[in-house]
This record gives structure tokens, sequence and C-alpha cells, in this order.
């Protein structure tokens, strides 16, 4: 009991400590607050996060989800149920389809179709306004798979006499596709659980059909949506082997391949995702070393390799500019310059320019964005320059180490702290081209209304949790960790790794969009689900407060 009591205390200050860290760089853009006033608000931050987090820490301890027969059953996988939940997704997200009719895309959408339909042209580096263009058949900053099937469908739609029906066509193709991912994961999970609770397998089931913020980027023609389903069913088959102990069949093998490959191709980032979980399953997975070394090997050199070394240039497509990497370097140091003025000298200023526009890092620094300095990267910045401009970025750093946690904690800390809402796309935007021809079908105040009703609805007390990013990003992956370390006695952590990969992901994010966390937002339910069928405990009854 003491250690648990410890445990707790623990697990809630870590919390506690991350919530009022993130939410005072959100709020007041400093670590810590920058006066007593704020200090005393920081404290107070902590304090809620800490009583809260205890209280829920505590109950999960008393918590038990048990199946309501405890004979010994054998259920076995059934591909029929699966289709049932699968067609009952479909059906609850498809009224979001009819309303958003012929669909929903966001501005990186339309950008990806413009370049896949232009041909060879001039683009924007960085698709920024007033950047130098670069003259190439497509720009791989939109990661180009993605880039080749939002196209073609729009292609497919203009052929057939209406653009937007190619939009649709991929929407629903797309509805289907997460309802199968989801419902395979829902059953897969159930069958593989030694805690065969019914109850969670419905409320599992009814949250990614009833909740809204499923069927707005379902809906969506949206890279981040792609690349969150292929990664869900990459972290799912890597849960199954970490918390059920369940070795790879063959079909699941190719599959593991076939996901690693799709989870790089769909997301630029997504090749490190691949690597680190890549790397500790094939420490402890000895009977699927073969299969995951392979498959993290295909994908790195297909990705490192294949496509910028020879892909690329063959065909003409512009890499994609270091300012993505770069950024929240940039950000660090336009904050430094904006909180230590008198420490910069004119041969800073000089190695800074030489990367950047140093009057734009300066004067147009903004805390919630690093688009505004990444946009002004020099894109013929020579290998001597930048390493220059790494050396001043390691000097300043160490100088003022904490200007550079105040640089990011303003982005990545809505992503972390509580009371920061998930965001969506309610309409199609506006522009040239081809998507003058693609706009909503329905008269506005009808999907306007829909869209209000969706932020009624989340502003709603206690609901409104489930439509914070923290409860995906942190509350629930830190949740399952003590439940499975503290009330399971499980020793590994393993399972956290691609949700750790995942969270350094945001940190590094160029300003708080929801998409970019899409993944833990599909993920992490799922981990709860999985991780709350592992270790019940069988009472007999189907759901049992102890």
């Amino acid at each position: 009991m003491e250690n648990r009591r410890a445990a707790r205390i623990i697990y809630s200050a870590v919390i506690a400590f991350i919530n009022a860290l993130c939410t005072s760089g959100a709020i007041s853009h400093a670590c810590f607050g920058w006066n007593v006033i704020e200090h005393y608000k920081w404290a107070m931050y902590f304090a809620v996060s800490f009583i809260i987090a205890y209280m829920v820490f505590y109950l999960s301890e008393h918590i038990n989800f048990a199946p309501v027969r405890t004979a010994n059953v054998t259920y076995k996988f059934s591909y029929k149920r699966m289709f049932a939940v699968a067609c009952i997704l479909f059906v609850c997200w498809l009224p979001y389809l009819i309303i958003y009719a012929p669909g929903l895309v966001n501005y990186d959408t339309v950008n990806q179709v413009k370049d896949f339909l232009d041909g060879v042209s001039a683009v924007p580096y960085g698709y920024a306004p007033g950047q130098e263009e670069v003259t190439v058949l497509f720009n791989a900053h939109h990661p180009v798979f993605v880039t080749l099937i939002f196209g073609a469908f729009i292609k497919i739609g203009i052929l057939l006499g209406k653009p937007a029906l190619g939009l649709t066509l991929y929407i629903i193709l797309q509805m289907v596709l997460a309802a199968l991912i989801f419902s395979y994961a829902i059953e897969k999970a159930f069958e593989f659980g030694k805690n065969k609770s019914v109850i969670l397998r419905r409320m599992i089931t009814i949250f990614f059909a009833l909740f809204p913020v499923i069927p707005y980027y379902v809906c969506d023609m949206l890279k981040n949506t792609l690349h969150a389903l292929f990664a869900l069913l990459y972290i799912f088959l890597f849960l199954r082997f970490v918390i059920s102990g369940h070795e790879f069949t063959r079909n699941e093998k190719i599959a593991w391949v076939v996901l690693s490959i799709l989870v790089t191709l769909t997301q630029n980032t997504g090749v490190y995702l691949v690597i680190i979980t890549g790397v500790f399953l094939a420490i402890k997975g000895k009977n699927i070393r073969k299969t995951v070394i392979f498959g993290t090997a295909v994908s790195a050199l297909l990705m490192l390799v294949i496509l910028p070394k020879i892909i690329y240039p063959a065909f003409n497509i512009f890499p994609g500019g270091k300012q993505e990497v770069l950024g929240i370097l940039f950000q660090q140091t336009a904050r430094y310059v904006r909180d230590y003025p008198e420490d910069i000298t004119d041969e800073d200023i000089e190695v800074i320019s030489k990367v950047v526009d140093y009057d734009t890092l300066k004067n147009d620094f903004t805390f919630e964005t690093t688009d505004n300095i990444k946009a002004t990267f020099k894109l013929h910045a020579s290998t001597a320059e930048l390493h220059n401009y790494y050396a001043l970025w390691i000097r300043q750093g160490i100088k003022h180490p904490g200007a550079y946690f105040r640089a990011i904690l303003p982005i990545c800390g809505m992503f972390f702290a509580a009371g920061y809402d998930i965001g969506i796309f309610d309409h199609i935007p506006t522009n040239e081209g081809i998507f003058s021809q693609i706009q909503q079908i329905n008269p506005e105040n009808m999907y306007t209304s829909m869209t209000n009703g969706y932020y009624r609805i989340r502003s709603f007390p206690v609901l409104r949790i489930l439509f914070q990013h923290a409860l995906y990003v942190l509350w629930i992956p830190v949740f399952c960790l003590y439940r499975r370390r503290v009330v399971s006695k499980k020793k590994s952590v393993l399972f956290m790794v691609p949700f750790v990969v995942n969270m350094l992901f945001l940190i590094m994010s160029p300003m708080v969009y929801s998409r970019y966390a899409l993944p833990l937002i599909f993920a992490s339910p799922f981990l709860l689900y999985m991780t709350l069928l592992e270790d019940g405990i069988n009472s007999g009854k189907e759901c049992e407060i102890v």
C-alpha cells in the first residue's frame, strides 16, 4: 500500500509538472512565469493538476472491468462481427459526409492537388508566399506518395466531368478503410485480451462511432488522416506483441513490412517512428526480429536513400526544404534575439542572415508558430554557412538554455496542457484553379450549423475533457503506464515507445494543429482498451467497482 501511495505521488507530480510548465508556456510564454503573481499561478496549475491526477490514479486501482462469463470459453475472431462493427461506424459517420458534401480538405491538400495537376511548374519551395520558387514536377514538401493518391482521385473526377466527384469517391474509400481498421483493431484486441469484457468493447465502439472528431477527420482528404490510419494499425500490431505477447502470423509479418513502408510514405517523419520502434522491437522480439529488421531497413533505405538520391533527381522532384527540420532551431534563435538583444553581435547577425532573413526573425517573431521565420530560409545556404549557424545555435543555447525552452513551450505546450481543444476543418478553402470547381454543395447555414453544434458539444462541462489534446497526448499514455507498472505489476515499458516518439514529433511541431496529434488521438483509446482488457480481474460481473 505504501509503495502504491508513493507511486501515485510520483506519477501525479510528473503530470502536474508537465501541465503547469506547458500551461505557463502557452499563456505567459515563460516556463515558470515572469513575476511573483505568475509564480503563484504556476503553483496553482501544479496543485490542481496534482490533485486531479492523484484522484485518477487512486480510482484506477479500484475499477475493474470483468467479463460476463468466467467459464473457459474460447473466443475466436469473427470477420462477420468485424464487418458488422465497420458498418455501424460507417453509418454513424455518413451524415458528416452528406452535410459537408462533397467532403472536406485543407490548404495542404489544395497545394498537393494543384502540384499534381500543374505538371512541371514553378512553386514556392515551402508553399509560402514570396518564397523562392523551384520549377519541378512535384514538391516533396508534402509526401509525394500522398500527392499522387489525392491528385489521381481528383483527376478521375475531372475525367468524369465533375472534379468534386473524385473528392467524394476518395473520402468514401477512406471512410471504409478507417471503419475496417478500427473494427479490426477492436475485435483483434478483444480476441487476445485476457479480460473478455463486453462492456469495454461496446464502449470503444461507441467512442469511434459517435465521437465527432473521428468523422470530421475521416471525412477529410488530408495527408495526416491517411498517415494516422496506417500508423494506428502499425502501433496496434506493436502493442499486440508487447502487451499481449502475441507472435506475428505469416500474414501479420507481411502486414508489418507493408505498414512500415506506408507509415514512411505518408508522412515525412514517419521513417523515424519506424526506425525507433523497429530497433526496440527487434531487441525484444526474437521470433519476429528478422521481419522487424527487414521492414525497418526497407523503410529507411526507401526514405533516406532511394527516394531522395535516386527517384527525386530522376523525376525532377524537389526533395523539400531543410527549413522543416530547422524550423524549431530558428524559433529558438529568434526567442534568444528577443530576450537577450544585448548579447547579439554583428558577427552573430551575419551568421544568422546567411541562413534566414534576420529582420523577419527579429521583427516578425510570433510565439505560436515557426512558419514566419522558416519561410525565409535561404534555400541555397552552403554547408559551411549552415555549420556556422549550428555552432552559433549551440553557443547561445549553452549560455541561455531557458530561452530555448521558452521558444518551444508556447507551441507544443498546447498539446500537453489541459484546456486546449481539438480543432477541425469544416469547409473547403476558396482557391483558384480546380478548387474553384470543388465547393460545398449544401447551403452554408446547413454545414455551419453542424460546425456550431460541434463547438457547443465541445464546450459541455465534463464532456469537453474528451475534446482536449492532452487527454490523448499525455493523460491516457501515462494512465496506462501507471496501470500496468503499479496496479498490474508489469515491468516492461516498451509499449510506450511509439507514443513517446509521437510526443517528440509534437514537441518539434511548427504550430498547434490538431492534425499533428491524430496518430495519438486514434491510438491512445486503443492503448487504454488493450490495457484494461489485459489486466482485468475475473469477478464474474460485467463491471465491478471494488
